[in-house]
């Protein structure tokens, strides 16, 4: 029995500080840095998505970097620095793709951008000294980091247009609104029930943003509810990790959760005819 449970041991996957330390945590009162680095990075997109396609690729440039590094704290990867750097090559390739290609078809080398990423960070997790424990949750680590960046990517062939800018804006209003409105849930009487309290707001203000901003009033009842829902959506699953106490993850885990949404924006911008032809 005690050659059983010592293998078993020494074949369990092993956990970084952060994960092994203290138990999960409370992703209905996630630490202020999260919902202020959700905000900021909301602000930054608005802003760069009115300026044109080269300054906001700069920016998920930047916001790659942001999660490469802390995304893999936040969720306790193995093979730490073979995952942060898998997501900052293929962040950065995502950023140069749409922010190099030309014309209305931005994103078409967003595919490729992601999967060097994957295999990067593949073949550095195969190069590892150790026993490469932890394999596939870090490549999972690290294809989820990816595909946050690349959903953010998506935003960018809505800025092509007027109609898709306005668009972008409504729904942008909406996320932040419901960034606000999720703080609700630190009052113990709310707690988990903050995601109606995050719809409502986030329909309400996209609402009020789609008057303002001259969309239709519907769109952004709906831009807004979701938008709003499915951001605190994510941060509520991502964040109930140990790693949520870490300052980086919480700086990552706000970034990830306002981008992550970006291929939502752009399907619901395709049905509402708002892209490029």
């Amino acid at each position: 029995m005690s050659l059983v449970s010592e293998t078993s041991a020494a074949s369990a996957p092993r956990r970084g500080p952060a994960m092994g330390q203290f138990g999960s945590v409370d992703s209905t009162r996630l630490p202020l840095p999260v919902a202020a680095s959700s905000l900021v990075t909301t602000a930054a997109l608005a802003a760069t998505a009115l300026a044109g396609p080269g300054l906001l690729a700069g920016l998920l440039a930047v916001l790659a970097l942001i999660v490469a590094l802390g995304w893999p704290l936040l969720t306790g990867a193995a093979g730490l620095v073979q995952v942060q750097t898998g997501i900052a090559v293929g962040g950065l390739l995502v950023a140069g793709t749409v922010g190099l290609t030309t014309g209305p078809h931005r994103l078409i080398w967003l595919p490729v951008a992601v999967a060097i990423g994957m295999i990067v960070t593949y073949f550095l997790q195969l190069l590892r000294s150790d026993d490469r424990h932890g394999l596939t949750e870090a490549m999972a680590v690290a294809m989820t980091g990816l595909a946050c960046v690349a959903s953010g990517a998506a935003i960018v062939p809505l800025t092509l247009t007027d109609p898709g800018q306005r668009f972008l804006l409504v729904g942008l209003c909406g996320l932040a609104a419901g960034v606000i409105a999720e703080l609700s849930g630190r009052i113990r009487a709310i707690g988990a029930k903050a995601v109606f309290v995050v719809m409502v707001v986030g329909g309400l203000v996209g609402f009020l943003a789609a008057q303002l901003i001259g969309v239709s009033g519907s769109a952004g009842v709906g831009l807004g509810m979701l938008l709003a829902s499915f951001s605190y959506s994510a941060r509520r699953i991502f964040g109930a990790v140990p790693g949520a106490r870490e300052a980086a993850g919480q700086i990552a885990l706000g970034v990830g959760t306002v981008l992550v949404p970006g291929v939502l924006l752009l399907a619901l911008g395709s049905l509402a005819r708002v892209l490029p032809g």
